[in-house]
């Protein structure tokens, strides 16, 4: 009895074993996939992001340009 109830513990830890052998196998290769499609967003972003950075470079320098200013003030008047 006791050897019975031995090889089904011995027989379970292994299909265990084997079965988050598995799972973890699947998640790495599901993570690689993965991987390069956040690869992909991420570069997308960062462009979006280079984007705006220039277009604010280029109102800044409008607004803090000097004739801006004056017709700005000119206008209020």
């Amino acid at each position: 009895m006791e050897d019975s109830l031995f090889m089904i513990v011995i027989f379970g830890f292994v299909s265990f074993c084997v079965y988050l052998d598995y799972k973890v196998k699947a998640i790495k290769a599901g993570s690689k996939t993965g991987d390069s499609a956040l690869a992909a967003v991420n570069e997308k972003l960062h462009a979006k992001t280079r984007d705006l950075e220039e277009r604010v470079q280029v109102l800044e320098s409008i607004v803090t340009d000097k004739k801006f200013s004056l017709k700005q003030e000119i206008e209020a008047l």
